[in-house]
């Protein structure tokens, strides 16, 4: 006589309609909050155009309008801080030259200085370029971008550039998205000798949420 082997009913997870929905909503807000359409095609296209070329003209434009609308541009030049066009290393190998292509850095970065308080503000934008993990900058980009600002404010500081690093820490607080800007500013600058002691926080976009915290000393 053949026997049916009867099996209990397997229960479906309640929570996987749950994650689906969760993952699903926050790969769309990913999508639509820190990506364009012409994001995208400066990270699968523009690459391979020649610097010169209208598409990659056009990209660092509406780059820059967006960095003109920024609320923390607002706020500075409310406060006292003047827009600085620093004369730029030679010896810059990453910023201004490896990483400077659609999709990385696409633009230059943009400086501030409030002459009386002495403080320090750049925006650096970050694409896709630059992740470690999917959708997260690498850590190491971050840490180049933190040393080429407290460069910058060496030369603020000082009136000429910082000879070498001799020291540079950073705590991480929160990951940073790729493809938005990055606000990078002054929280304290000692001089003592030949020496310049800086340190940094980097705040997102919105100049709300801080991601990360640098210290670094430099020999000027």
């Amino acid at each position: 006589m053949k026997k049916f082997v009867v099996r209990p009913k397997q229960k479906s997870s309640k929570w996987v309609p749950f994650t689906i929905f969760g993952g699903s909503f926050f790969l769309g807000w990913l999508l639509t909050e820190h990506m364009t359409f012409t994001d995208l095609m400066a990270y699968w296209r523009y690459d391979s155009l020649p610097q010169g070329s209208e598409e990659i003209k056009d990209y660092q434009l509406e780059l820059f309008n967006r960095s003109e609308n920024l609320p923390v541009v607002r706020q500075l030049q409310q406060v006292g801080f003047r827009e600085v066009f620093p004369q730029r290393r030679k010896d810059d190998l990453l910023i201004d030259k490896a990483l400077f292509t659609p999709g990385a850095i696409a633009v230059p970065p943009r400086f501030y200085y409030n002459p009386l308080t002495k403080e320090s503000v750049g925006i650096y934008h970050l694409g896709m370029k630059l992740t470690g993990y999917p959708f997260i900058i690498h850590g190491g980009i971050l840490a180049t971008v933190i040393e080429d600002f407290m460069r910058e404010c060496v030369k603020f500081a000082k009136g000429k550039e910082g000879e070498r690093t001799k020291d540079l820490s950073i705590s991480y607080k929160l990951p940073t998205l790729a493809n938005q800007f990055v606000i990078v500013r002054t929280t304290k600058v000692d001089e003592f000798g030949k020496n310049v002691k800086i340190k940094v926080e980097v705040m997102d976009q919105s100049g709300n949420r801080k991601l990360l915290n640098g210290t670094g000393v430099f020999k000027s």
